[in-house]
């Protein structure tokens, strides 16, 4: 049997420590268990906050105990550039971290922790195994949500100065990687030729317990073969780019139209205020309703498998794992068709894509699967069946053998 591999982990998303335990958002604590899993323990080195500190992605955090397969190495937050001083010492944590690892894994980074791209750098120069994640075609997401929002010539200037540089890094980081992985078709579409090996990856966040039970699945395709008023699920952070204005909007087109369908929103984010007014305005308040967030896991799962459709009007590509959540509730996805829809949802098998920024296409769409019931049913079951078989082991057993394949030969 082969000796287990020194997996080191370089990240920007930080963790908080207790006497007890390490706390981190709880979206992420599902992937580290998911590499761990696959792959064996793990040591991540990210930078450490206080308690009071921590906000992640989602709603929720989770922890882990020392004797659960992870080492956290902690160093400092930089927040501002008074905290630039702090690299010195950023480095040195690195620099010994790298040195005792087989394999170093870094990301696309964002500011201000780009200069973590040392932790590549130095386990190249030390002739390490490095792997090197492509979570999304950030290119395109901030040149729309960031870059165009500048408010003047001179920091859109900036901004596009930043964001060259960001995709000048990734480039580089790519073509003296190990190995790459890219973790969405439109990232695929960008980087691969910049890539030395690099192969395509999804991360769905589930497993095969986390998809809807065959009973549950069979009441809910009778429900939608019975005519039920169709059921609409969203869910992701409200912010602009997720583009849910579309859906409501979609939502008072089918109101004028006489066609019963009720739409739930799941998320908090800076665009819920402006999401009520438009709710309020439409006069959609009795078909559209914001839910709040919910904690990644069962809940929001139960929340998926409750609708009939789930859609996702992302604006921008997309890094994929609310495709995976819906299809695990046995919900089929309608979404706008972007470089990471088109080659994630599967036309007809489980879900759909309708053209992208159009609000009347979306409910022209949802019109159609509402009186289209037959059709609708068979490609729950797709999506059920796919969930089933592309579950998060699934994906990270195909990771940890790209990964394993490193180092055969060499040990």
């Amino acid at each position: 049997m082969s000796a287990p591999i020194r997996y080191l982990q370089v990240t920007h998303i930080p963790f908080a420590r207790s006497a007890a335990a390490v706390e981190l958002d709880a979206l992420w604590l599902r992937d580290l268990q998911g590499l761990r899993d696959s792959i064996g323990p793990i040591t991540i080195a990210a930078p450490q906050v206080s308690a009071a500190e921590l906000h992640g992605w989602g709603p929720a955090t989770g922890s882990v105990n020392s004797g659960d397969g992870f080492e956290f190495i902690g160093f400092s937050a930089i927040r501002t550039s008074r905290d630039l001083p702090k690299w010195l010492s950023i480095r040195r944590v690195l620099r010994d971290a790298v040195a005792g690892a087989d394999l170093v894994h870094t990301s696309n980074f964002f500011p201000p922790y780009l200069a973590l791209a040392y932790a590549h750098d130095k386990a190249v120069k030390l002739g390490k195994k490095t792997l090197f994640v492509i979570a999304e075609d950030f290119v395109d997401m901030l040149g729309w949500e960031y870059n165009r929002m500048s408010s003047g010539r001179l920091q859109r200037m900036r901004r596009d100065w930043q964001l060259r540089i960001m995709d000048r890094r990734v480039r580089d980081s790519a073509a003296s990687a190990s190995l790459t992985f890219m973790h969405t078709p439109a990232t695929v579409r960008r980087y691969r030729q910049a890539a030395r090996n690099s192969i395509a990856i999804r991360q769905p966040g589930h497993e095969a317990s986390d998809v809807i039970p065959r009973g549950d699945f069979e009441r809910k395709r009778r429900s939608i073969l019975d005519g039920d008023r169709l059921i609409v699920v969203g869910a992701a952070r409200l912010r602009a780019l997720k583009g849910f204005e579309f859906l409501i909007t979609a939502a008072a087109i089918l109101k004028q139209r006489g066609v019963g369908v009720e739409i739930r929103i799941y998320g908090e984010g800076p665009a819920i205020g402006r999401l009520n007014v438009m709710i309020e305005r439409l006069k959609v308040g009795d078909r559209v309703s914001l839910k709040g967030a919910l904690p990644p896991g069962s809940a929001i799962y139960g929340a998926i498998a409750a609708g009939h459709l789930f859609a996702m009007p992302h604006r921008t590509t997309d890094f994929g794992r609310a495709f995976y959540d819906a299809m695990a509730g046995g919900t089929p996805v309608v979404a706008f068709r972007t470089e990471a829809s088109i080659d994630t949802v599967r036309e007809g098998v489980d879900g759909w894509i309708c053209p992208l920024d159009d609000a009347e296409a979306l409910a022209a769409e949802l019109q159609r699967l509402d009186q289209c019931r037959p059709t609708l049913a068979a490609v729950a079951a797709g999506a059920r069946e796919r969930a089933l078989r592309e579950t998060r082991t699934f994906w990270y057993g195909l990771r940890a053998q790209a990964i394993r394949g490193l180092f055969e030969g060499s040990r």
